[in-house]
């Protein structure tokens, strides 16, 4: 049997474990690192608690457990996420050493921006995933179609890891974990940042200095189909804009960074991280505009 340090996943994660040990230990707290510390320690006595000791990517080894994957599109939301889970799995010691590769899906219902198809292919490598990416041009067909690659005798068991956030679906009810709704294949959705905000997301991404997808540096901040997502209109580099005060916010976390700090500013937009009001992330969606004016 190979031996365990030097597993692939288990390396990558005791380096995501690193990252968030040392934003927790950040000693020159403004409010909103407080916040994200706050919600780091959530995130992970969810994963503790009630994620790992439930579900494992490695049930083959674990029959007790039921099988966990992530669903993984390159976005802001899932990358934190992806760190979080890893930094959890390292955390618990919830490894086999013959695994190599963590299973993810990226439910691929159309053509992407070529910035994030070379983003989801360059951070699959890098954090090890075993990613499956879809077919099918509807998110049902989607989900049926991987979980049907499974080949799991106790499909609605699953446990689906996703980066959803409450502010993306406000008129929905959403918890931490449920299972789906009747017209979805089953499976059990499992949420563990949803109540996180775009503040804290940026903190966390920005402090720890991975790379993250490009669009967000030209004034991206939710996306979408490449036919129906623009730069966020609400980030247009003006002198007047008054969101330009909010990079202030992240003051700490770009001194403790490289990788950000020569972000270039040439497309007319800020870059994403300086929205910070969570209503008004998806307004660079084409047909929210179309449909709110």
């Amino acid at each position: 049997m190979s031996n365990i340090a030097d597993n692939a996943v288990f390396i990558i994660a005791k380096k995501c474990a690193g990252l968030v040990a040392r934003y927790l230990a950040i000693t020159a707290e403004s409010e909103n690192i407080k916040d994200t510390k706050y919600r780091i320690k959530e995130t992970l006595q969810i994963f503790e608690t009630e994620i790992l000791t439930r579900w494992s990517p490695f049930c083959d080894h674990e029959a007790e457990k039921n099988f966990l994957s992530i669903s993984y599109n390159g976005g802001k939301d899932c990358q934190v996420l992806l760190i979080l889970y890893l930094a959890s799995l390292y955390n618990t010691a919830s490894f086999h050493s013959s695994i190599n590769r963590l299973p993810a899906v990226y439910l691929k219902t159309y053509d992407n921006f070529s910035e994030l198809t070379d983003f989801i292919a360059s951070s699959s490598s890098e954090y090890q995933l075993e990613l499956y990416e879809t077919r099918n041009a509807s998110m049902e067909t989607s989900l049926m179609e991987y979980l049907l690659s499974l080949k799991l005798e106790h499909q609605e068991d699953t446990g689906i890891l996703l980066g959803t956030r409450a502010t993306d679906a406000k008129h929905y009810k959403m918890t931490k974990i449920q299972p789906t709704d009747k017209n979805y294949p089953k499976f059990i959705r499992i949420q563990p940042i949803l109540n996180w905000k775009l503040s804290n997301v940026w903190s966390f991404l920005i402090f720890s200095d991975e790379q993250h997808c490009q669009l967000y540096d030209l004034g991206y901040t939710s996306l979408g189909k490449p036919e129906e997502t623009v730069p966020n209109p609400w980030l247009v580099d003006e002198y007047n804009n008054k969101n330009l005060k909010n990079n202030l916010v992240f003051d700490y976390e770009f001194s403790q960074c490289k990788n950000l700090c020569n972000v270039r500013r040439g497309n007319g937009y800020l870059p994403g991280w300086f929205l910070l009001e969570d209503d008004k992330e998806r307004d660079g969606r084409v047909h929210r505009l179309s449909k709110d004016s």
